[in-house]
């Protein structure tokens, strides 16, 4: 039961985030915008790295079946975003393995079983409280929120 219940929080946390994209059809997921000397990683980048993001914590972590994405160290943590379109995979490919992981890894995590959630990962991650299955499945929620922030700014710049 507890399983289903953090799946339900990451689709809850992922449906804010598709909230924030349906107000930013039309712009340019490409542009960079900088505050105060700033800059707001591009939208494609925000979806390419939520995309692996997830990949890795949910489905490699908890060993559930991750995929293989070629273009991973685009959007991976210590990656450098930018406006130029031809450094990023084709946005469609990108947007469409956005669904893809989310809903795959929505079926895995609601699968799991209390005992599964406590079970330890391969790697020391100072951001996980004790490393195990469910805490690596809370930080992906709580590092899709943090990244649906930094949409909501997409939002507020393009619309003013």
């Amino acid at each position: 039961m507890i399983a289903k219940t953090i799946a339900e929080q990451m689709d809850q946390t992922r449906e804010m985030t598709r909230f924030y994209l349906s107000q930013l059809k039309g712009v340019d997921p490409y542009e960079i915008h900088t505050i105060k000397n700033k800059k707001v990683n591009p939208i494609i980048w925000e979806i390419g790295h939520l995309t692996v993001t997830q990949n890795w914590l949910v489905m490699y972590l908890c060993k559930g079946p991750s995929e293989r994405i070629s273009w991973a160290k685009t959007f991976g943590m210590g990656s450098s975003p930018t406006s130029n379109k031809e450094d990023y995979p084709p946005y469609d490919e990108v947007w469409n393995m956005f669904k893809h992981i989310h809903q795959k890894s929505i079926h895995f995590v609601s699968e799991l079983s209390d005992e599964d959630l406590l079970k330890t990962t391969d790697k020391d991650l100072f951001f996980l409280r004790n490393n195990s299955y469910k805490d690596a499945i809370m930080h992906s929620i709580r590092h899709e929120g943090i990244h649906a922030g930094q949409l909501s700014w997409h939002v507020k710049l393009n619309y003013k």
